[in-house]
């Protein structure tokens, strides 16, 4: 046997306080106006959301303000006041105001005199909601598009890359080979010229055989220097292995001996670490920082330390001197290629940072310097954890 339902009588349901509770409740936007200037009294959640708006900003202001008012839906709200009638918006397309499809309900309010005292406006299907929606899967479907395009462009962009690799790999090849083969010829040659004709050369022509001699060397310095450059960032087929950072540093002291000794430098180092790469890298790393902290000493004796801690998720390494020191306007120019602070006083081709630079982040770190003027400079360098490195 059923359950019996039992039902309440209608002056139960008769009052303000459940109606309104019902259209609070209601899944479909609802406002409530007064008057002939259809002043907005009361409107429930779903039509604020419906518009963006809070109540505070609807309640009080004339209807024809609102976003989705017309001039058809003005006239079919000014009918409802004439004849007291229901009126039924079909959903056909309402041209600028909105244009899309949408339907709406809009009746009378009757007062107990039975004079119409305002209207309740109800939209019934076809919200900006499912607008929106459409909306999102045109931008979506727009925005697949464009990434197809960003796409082809960026292969585009990769394989202009590689050919630009490719030519540069042809330069490198040719300032290796055919370059600096006429260059030696020239230093050779000026050099015997100078031995065996010393006599017989008056001093005029004597200094301008040196300076044939001087120009080619430096020459053949600058390809030298570029073909590291280009080779610190190329892709290599040489495969990454496990480094000693430790009989790194000891193989760069054996390589700079010379201008350790000669000038009376002390170069320490703490306990570094291993890591995974390409040794070559870390060779001309660390004798690119080291050669400079020499080249660029002061009046006293350089004293150059390494040093490495772990720092958040990789190693920091910190290579600190004594010398001349550097003015922080110069930090950032210091990294370009040509770039050197002070002329052709100290000798060098200006590419050695660059190439610091260049291993560096090519094992996804950052190198910095920090110092000032006359107090010597540390140079930080770092390298992440996700570059293979090990305690």
């Amino acid at each position: 046997m059923d359950a019996e339902v039992k039902v309440k009588p209608e002056q139960e349901l008769d009052t303000p306080s459940l109606w309104r509770s019902i259209a609070e409740s209601s899944p479909l936007p609802m406002a409530v106006l007064e008057g002939d200037g259809h002043i907005i009294c009361y409107v429930n959640p779903i039509f604020c959301r419906l518009l963006g708006k809070g109540r505070e900003d609807l309640i009080g202001n004339a209807f024809s303000g609102v976003a989705l008012v017309g001039d058809e839906c003005l006239s079919l709200l000014d009918r409802v006041y004439q004849t007291g009638h229901t009126e039924i918006h079909n959903g056909q397309e309402d041209g600028a105001s909105h244009p899309f499809y949408w339907s709406y309900a809009m009746w009378p309010v009757l007062a107990a005199n039975n004079s119409i005292v305002g209207a309740v406006f109800q939209v019934t299907e076809g919200t900006p909601f499912h607008q929106q929606a459409a909306a999102m899967n045109q931008a979506l479907m727009i925005a697949s598009v464009h990434q197809y395009e960003l796409r082809e462009e960026a292969e585009t962009l990769n394989e202009q890359l590689r050919r630009a690799n490719e030519d540069l790999k042809q330069f490198a090849f040719a300032a290796s080979h055919d370059l600096q083969e006429p260059l030696r010829m020239i230093t050779s040659y000026s050099q015997l010229l100078l031995k065996g004709y010393r006599g017989q050369l008056d001093s005029e022509a004597a200094v301008c055989v040196e300076f044939i001699t001087k120009g080619a060397r430096q020459m053949r310095d600058l390809l030298a220097g570029l073909l590291s450059y280009s080779a610190a960032g190329a892709d290599s087929r040489e495969g990454t292995a496990h480094i000693n950072l430790n009989m790194v540093f000891e193989m760069v002291k054996q390589n700079l001996k010379v201008a350790i000794e000669e000038s009376s430098a002390v170069v320490t180092s703490e306990h570094l670490p291993d890591i995974e790469g390409q040794q070559s890298h870390f060779v001309q790393l660390f004798q690119n920082l080291i050669g400079n902290a020499i080249k660029y000493r002061g009046e006293r004796s350089p004293r150059i330390h390494v040093s490495a801690e772990r720092h958040e998720s990789g190693w920091r390494f910190a290579v600190t001197d004594n010398g001349m020191g550097i003015a922080p306007e110069y930090f950032a120019k210091i990294f370009g290629v040509f770039k050197r602070l002070h002329g052709q006083a100290i000798p060098g081709t200006g590419i050695g940072l660059a190439i610091c630079q260049r291993v560096v982040e090519r094992y996804g770190g950052r190198i910095w310097v920090e110092s000032q003027a006359s107090q010597g400079a540390t140079f930080y360098f770092t390298l992440p954890m996700s570059g293979g490195i090990d305690e």
